[in-house]
């Protein structure tokens, strides 16, 4: 019998299976139950040459696991055999290599080939969906699907759509019901047209389900936050309903949206569109001057949209550039609003919520496909009003839900578990600091740790370090507080055309303050129902957040691809014993240095895996630090980016970020071959002195 074993841990003895390589060719497996490996963790696979043939991509096999250095490895005993192991499909590139044709897997981080006995009508560069049958060492390949010419933009999204299964199309049973949905009632709802409310998203936004407006008064400020309706339209247990909750959220990727309700919702009914006239539930707050919510209520109401704003023409109105929009709307609805958000703001300074900053990548796709930019995403001020005004109106949800003794479908976030924070334990001894006991933990502490280290120069990577020890928020109906924005009662209120779980707040508001019209949440919900949900809700929003990361990363290879062969500043992200692993920040662009192409040297990793130190060299790499490096791998196929380190005193010209990729390939080649021939004469330089000193 297995023994019990931690939580935080991995059993000494796994059934695993061969799920893919690193980036430094490393195998790499995952566990064959999930609850083996609760946390996700990366395990890396040893060799065992007493297993014949050897593992490959698709093995299963028994193996002793143990722990590293905070790396995980698996030592294979046995290789198993399972009805998973003789057939596979997978998505590829026909590839041509000494005459012979291959299939190139587009798996991420998958360096596997399997060769063709024939090309089965494709041509070489024909991107094709395949099945794999067979025993791993003798694999037959049938490709079952041809799409053409591999393009980043249409592989990326059939890879992507396909391997997370999100459905792009609704059935026609949802269609049927979203064109013959009934009108709602004005009579039954509050109006609010005379009051004006404005939207404000980014510049490319197509539907508006937020809408803001704000006054100051004696004490503070009467805030009110608007979102469409769409309890009204999707009633429980309807097509629409059970289509929604199998989607869980919409999914955002570089080339499309694939959203949780049909567009005529999404993009018509529940689209605050300016001058028209929406159904819309509100939440009334008032707060003080120090931001506090002294009084909050939920209303359905009629609103009418005054003006579509952008983040962007918001901010510049703040800064004093006007245009002819928001010089009629600043003093009576833009200013307000600032001046609404400096009071919400001093409450969240002042309870300490999380200051991390994490890098939103924006990728613009042609029409047709193409990558037109790849860069950060802006972030003003006017982001950070709609933010705190959404955090306020959440807040005011969960609490008035609370009141109700209703099942509630919390936002959660746990804090660090107590073995990922042992993770920061040598930065902090360093640091001369020390976290206070488990129970007393708050985001204030971590606070403190990265205004320390801004003011000693290292801030760089320890942001990252912190980032990666939080836990992943959740939903649920068991409170346990959200630890980042240190808020004892959090809900998701303020989006429910692309979350389930605010379509579910939305519906249980509607009962709690009975409000005419229906759509409130039906009579058999309870916590149980809710905990089913919540479970299924999370995972489609890590698959979502997954999906997303993969297809940025391919699109971000694409654009580096014509750059293979020239320099960057890099900033280091993460040191294992496997590499460095660092970040064009301008393009937010992740790959690896394997630890192989290193200067030849014994590394040593310290415990916090802060630093890298060579024994001989004493050559000394830090978390955080920009070094130089030379890209040497970027596939669109995969996603995966490979570095070299390039030595300072090379005299290499090189660029921080993506202006490098604006030059021409001519000029690089010129540049490139100029800097050769100054490499040769100074060896040959070199070599003259030491010949004269010996003679």
């Amino acid at each position: 019998m297995r023994k019990k074993q931690k939580a935080s841990t991995l059993p000494d003895t796994c059934h695993l299976r061969i799920c893919g390589a690193s980036d430094f060719g490393d195998l790499m497996a995952q566990t064959l139950n999930p609850q083996d490996n609760p946390k996700n963790y990366k395990i890396y696979v040893l060799d065992n040459k007493k297993i014949k043939p050897p593992l490959a991509e698709g093995d299963c096999f028994i193996a002793k696991l143990h722990n590293q250095k905070n790396t995980w490895w698996a030592k294979p005993i046995a290789r198993t055999r399972t009805a998973e192991n003789n057939t596979e499909v997978l998505h590829g590139v026909i590839e041509e290599k000494d005459k012979k044709f291959y299939l190139k897997s587009a798996e991420k981080n998958s360096r596997k080939e399997y060769l063709l006995d024939r090309l089965q009508g494709a041509k070489i560069g024909d991107f094709v969906k395949a099945e794999l049958y067979g025993e791993e060492r003798f694999k037959q390949v049938k490709i079952i699907k041809n799409y053409g010419k591999f393009n980043v933009a249409k592989g990326t999204d059939l890879i992507i759509l396909e391997k997370y299964n999100i459905e792009t199309e609704f059935s026609q049973e949802v269609l049927k019901e979203s064109k013959h949905l009934k009108p709602y009632s004005k009579d039954k709802r509050e109006d609010l047209t005379a009051i004006p409310l404005v939207t404000i998203d980014g510049d490319d936004s197509k539907d508006f389900d937020d809408a803001v407006w704000a006054q100051k008064i004696d004490n503070g400020f009467d805030i009110i936050v608007a979102i469409a309706d769409v309890a009204y339209y999707v009633r429980p247990n309807s097509p629409l309903d059970r289509e929604a909750y199998k989607r869980g959220n919409s999914v955002y990727l570089p080339n499309m949206v694939v959203p949780m309700l049909p567009e005529i919702l999404s993009n018509d009914l529940c689209s605050l569109r300016p001058k028209e006239e929406r159904p819309c539930i509100a939440c009334r707050m008032r707060i003080d001057m120090d931001g506090n919510i002294k009084s909050y209520s939920f209303h359905r109401a009629i609103m009418k949209s005054c003006a579509r704003l952008t983040y962007r023409e918001v901010q510049l109105a703040f800064d004093g550039e006007f245009n002819q929009q928001t010089s009629a709307l600043f003093k009576p609805v833009i200013q307000p609003l600032y001046e609404a958000y400096f009071a919400l703001k001093k409450a969240t300074q002042k309870r300490g919520a999380l200051e991390l900053e994490p890098t939103e990548i924006k990728v613009k796709v042609g029409s047709q496909g193409q990558i037109l930019s790849i860069g950060k995403a802006e972030h003003f001020i006017s982001h950070e009003i709609i933010e705190e005004f959404m955090i306020a109106a959440n807040v005011s949800a969960a609490l008035a839900l609370q009141k109700s003794k209703l099942p509630i479908m919390y936002r959660i976030h746990d804090k660090p578990s107590k073995e990922k924070l042992q993770d920061l334990e040598p930065l902090l001894h360093n640091l001369h600091l020390k976290l206070p006991d488990y129970a007393a933990l708050k985001p204030e502490h971590f606070n403190h740790i990265l205004e320390l280290c801004r003011k000693q120069h290292f801030s760089a990577g320890i942001n990252d370090l912190i980032l990666r020890t939080q836990s992943q928020a959740q939903y649920s109906p068991e409170n346990i507080g959200h630890f980042g924005l240190a808020l004892k009662n959090y809900a998701h209120f303020t989006s429910p055309i692309r979350r389930y779980a605010d379509l579910l707040v939305h519906r249980a508001l509607i009962r709690a303050y009975e409000m005419p019209d229906g759509g409130n949440l039906e009579e058999n919900a309870d916590i149980e129902l809710f905990k089913q949900i919540g479970a299924h809700i999370s995972q489609t929003e890590r698959t979502a957040a997954q999906a997303e990361r993969e297809s940025v990363a391919r699109y971000i290879s694409a654009y580096l691809n014509p750059s293979i062969g020239l320099d960057f500043e890099v900033k280091i992200t993460g040191l294992t014993p496997a590499g460095i692993f660092v970040c064009i920040e301008s393009l937010g662009a992740d790959g690896l240095i394997p630890m192989r192409s290193l200067p030849m040297d014994n590394y040593v990793l310290d415990t916090s895996q802060t630093e890298l130190v060579g024994k001989q060299s004493k050559k000394t790499f830090l978390l955080g630090e920009k070094i130089i490096a030379r890209l040497t791998e970027a596939s669109p196929l995969t996603g995966s980016l490979a570095f070299k380190l390039v030595d300072k005193d090379e005299g290499v010209d090189y660029a921080a970020g993506y202006p490098i990729i604006a030059r021409h390939k001519k000029q690089d080649k010129a540049s490139s071959r100029k800097t050769k021939k100054e490499r040769k004469a100074k060896i040959k330089r070199c070599n003259r002195q030491k010949e004269k000193r010996k003679a």
